[in-house]
């Protein structure tokens, strides 16, 4: 036993080199691809993580925060601190969470709400140092990319029509932009927790333990489906405020009924004993090919009353 543990300890600085190695290897691999970088951005958090998982918690605070200094030195404060706050306290609460038995839904909840909270934070502190607001800061960063993209048009050479209703579509987009991000903030952060959580479910081979029910009997808290409703019924009959909580609302809902809808299809998948390779095209059809993501939403939100997943019974 002794021995086993003076093997563990020397283990530790080779789990910390590890991790910071790995978190630095992609967030430069993000940086070089562009806009494909975001999908690298899914799994930045997971190296401290997984490695917060099998060497400790200080191990996981310490591989956060050298990737932090070293973020620091290589791309300056922008980028350390933007990794802080997006992944670095995701990638030390989220496992931290689970080491202490929290239920995998709970602790991704509980995760997505603190980053959250923290990026709003920072964001107001940021404006205010400015001495703009957030949403004139939101405003300039989203008229900004349109610019961009409206230069990309031009610079591609399509014809001018085309161009004009490009640049049409990107200012809708922006005008959405600019009343939902509070909503596509929480979506996107729990899209981060749930990619991060999944990766370290994939990988636990026995070594450590994530609580809670399978994703294939997972379903949202009942109470939502009437916040749901409520929220529909907002975006028609209010004006202002009012209107604008019930957006917001449906961008954080409908993704969170999408998923239940997911775990119903997850679960007849097994069910049946579909392979996983068709499994996977499965997925990737559900996610991407309209109208399925419509219907799989609405699968997850019925699923209150219909409970798809409960056994029936044969008559003869």
């Amino acid at each position: 036993m002794a021995i086993a543990e003076k093997s563990a300890v020397s283990q530790k600085p080779l789990w910390l080199l590890a991790g910071v190695g790995s978190g630095l290897l992609l967030h430069t691999l993000a940086g070089f691809l562009g806009p494909l970088g975001a999908l690298v951005n899914l799994i930045l958090p997971f190296p401290a993580a997984y490695v917060h998982m099998r060497a400790g918690t200080l191990v996981g605070i310490g591989t956060v925060a050298l990737t932090f200094l070293g973020l620091l030195g290589i791309g300056g404060d922008g980028s350390a601190v933007g990794y802080a706050l997006q992944f670095g306290i995701g990638a030390v609460l989220l496992p931290l969470l689970l080491r202490r038995g929290w239920a995998w839904d709970r602790a991704a909840g509980a995760t997505t709400m603190v980053v959250f909270c923290a990026a709003m934070l920072a964001l107001a502190g940021f404006a205010t140092y400015q001495g703009e607001t957030v949403n004139s800061l939101v405003q300039q960063y989203v008229q900004g990319e349109v610019e961009r993209a409206l230069v990309i048009y031009k610079s591609a050479e399509l014809p001018e029509g085309q161009v004009a209703e490009l640049g049409k579509v990107a200012n809708q987009m922006a005008e959405f932009l600019m009343v939902t991000y509070p909503g596509l903030i929480v979506t996107a952060t729990a899209l981060l927790q749930l990619v991060t959580l999944g990766l370290l479910v994939s990988r636990s081979r026995g070594k450590y333990l994530v609580a809670g029910r399978s994703f294939a009997t997972w379903k949202a808290p009942d109470v939502l489906v009437w916040l749901l409703i409520l929220a529909g019924f907002a975006l028609f009959f209010s004006a202002g405020i009012g209107q604008l909580i019930a957006t917001n609302l449906l961008v954080v809902l409908l993704p969170t009924y999408f998923l239940q809808g997911l775990a119903v299809v997850t679960f007849f998948f097994q069910k049946k004993a579909i392979s996983p390779g068709f499994r996977a095209l499965g997925y990737v059809l559900v996610a991407f090919l309209n109208p399925l993501p419509m219907i799989v939403t609405g699968i997850g939100v019925f699923d209150l009353w219909a409970d798809f997943r409960k056994p029936r019974i044969k008559k003869t």
